[in-house]
């Protein structure tokens, strides 16, 4: 945390800051940067102060969302935006060992319905829903 805060506070200053009253394009970033290296601060601090070792990493959980997360991103463009987010739930749900199918299912449903309402209804973001082309 913070080192994307500072990564995007740093990059952020590269762009007019502007005032309070009328905010350039930096200001967002730079503030928003700025609170996340904090928060990694205040983290930190008392993490430091704990005794014991380094957790050990989960690799699977990681590796899930990941892919789940990459799989998305490719196939919002190919199959639309309902597909992807089934196929996003269905792999993120892949982080546990035994995912359970019911649940999930309910959820990619649910999540795909949300996902069209919000993006192509409420905010009029031209996303398909379905697309065929692979």
């Amino acid at each position: 945390m913070i080192i994307g805060g500072t990564w995007f506070s740093l990059h952020g200053l590269q762009y007019s800051m502007g005032t309070l009253r009328r905010m350039g394009p930096a200001y967002f970033p730079v503030c928003i940067g700025i609170t996340v290296a904090l928060f990694g601060v205040l983290l930190l601090l008392p993490a430091l102060r704990r005794p014991g070792g380094f957790p050990k990493p989960e690799w699977r959980p990681m590796a899930a969302i990941c892919i789940a997360i990459l799989a998305f991103a490719i196939g919002i463009d190919r199959l639309g935006l309902v597909p992807a987010t089934v196929v996003l739930t269905i792999l993120a749900a892949l982080a546990e060992r035994r995912p359970p199918l019911l649940p999930t299912a309910i959820l990619a449903v649910a999540l795909a319905a949300i996902a069209v309402l919000v993006f192509t209804q409420g905010l009029g973001i031209p996303l398909p829903a379905f697309r065929w082309n692979l």
